[in-house]
């Protein structure tokens, strides 16, 4: 078995735009790459962290991605941030935009979860939360699954 270190992107978390810089993927004997993620549990805790500290507003799938994370269900949810549960569904599938109220209380339940505050208050996340969703990579350093970190924007 040989082993490379490659950016991979990984999809399987349920985002699109999360890549682990320098992971190690394994060829097996017959050479068949073979993907492992160690410590997953710790994985999407820092994912949890850096998608709640992201800068511009959270994309439908961010949301529902932190909202699994979270454990809860839409109903769940909705009622966390003062609203319907069909809302934060038309949150989640890009029908209408999370608002910037809802959305600071989702970033901070989400801190909360990741314990990866890092001192943002209330202020910082309302600077960071905007009506448009934008998209950037989410980097994540994986060349030791026991120290799992984001990498600075």
């Amino acid at each position: 078995m040989t082993t490379r270190f490659v950016n991979y992107q990984y999809d399987e978390c349920g985002l699109d735009n999360v890549v682990l810089e320098n992971f190690p993927v394994h060829t097996d004997d017959a050479g068949e790459e073979v993907v492992t993620i160690p410590n997953v549990n710790l994985l999407h805790r820092v994912l949890v962290g850096a998608v709640a500290v992201k800068q511009g507003g959270l994309k439908p799938k961010e949301i529902r991605f932190l909202r699994s994370e979270l454990g809860l269900s839409q109903a769940e949810l909705a009622k966390l941030v003062g609203r319907d549960g069909q809302t934060v569904g038309r949150w989640e599938r890009g029908e209408t935009e999370i608002d910037q109220a809802s959305e600071i209380v989702v970033r901070m339940k989400a801190l909360e979860h990741a314990m990866n505050a890092d001192d943002l208050g209330v202020d910082e996340l309302a600077e960071r939360s905007v009506f448009r969703a934008v998209q950037s990579p989410i980097r994540i350093k994986a060349d030791d699954p026991e120290d799992y970190r984001p990498i600075a924007a």
